[in-house]
Parts: C-alpha cells; structure tokens; sequence
C-alpha cells in the first residue's frame, strides 16, 4: 500500500479554499477522516482528503443533475 502525505490543517484549507475552521468542524462532525498527532496536531492525508472531495463531488451531482431536469440555471 502506497505511503500518503500527510497534510496540515492551512494546507488542507487552502487546497480546499475555506477557513481552517471549517476543516476543524469538517474533522469534528467525521466528514472529513484525520489523525490526530497529538493533542493540537491534526494531519489529512491526500488519500482522505481525495476521498472527501470525490464524496462531496457525487453527492452535489444529483442535485445538478435534478436542476437542470427541471429547468434551474444558475
């Protein structure tokens, strides 16, 4: 199995283009998976981080696809 990088929370935000915050809240409700290094450390690894963007991805995709079906645009 591949090693992953492991990603700080200002790199997952930028990469993400939110307030680190939002990363925070994203780890605590488990939407995004992380590990916790110690007890202020947080780290993503690229492999969560891809997996979170593919999720979100296909669950914004219906909702698109349904707009369109009935006429939205944007």
């Amino acid at each position: 199995m591949p090693v992953s990088r492991l990603l700080s929370v200002a790199q997952v935000s930028a990469k993400l283009q939110c307030a680190r915050s939002t990363v925070r809240r994203l780890v605590a409700d488990g939407e995004l998976r992380a590990s916790r290094i110690s007890r202020r450390t947080i780290r993503v690894s690229e492999v969560d981080l891809q997996a979170y963007l593919d999720g979100r991805a296909n669950v914004s995709a219906p909702a698109t696809a349904s707009a369109k079906a009935n006429g939205a645009t944007r």
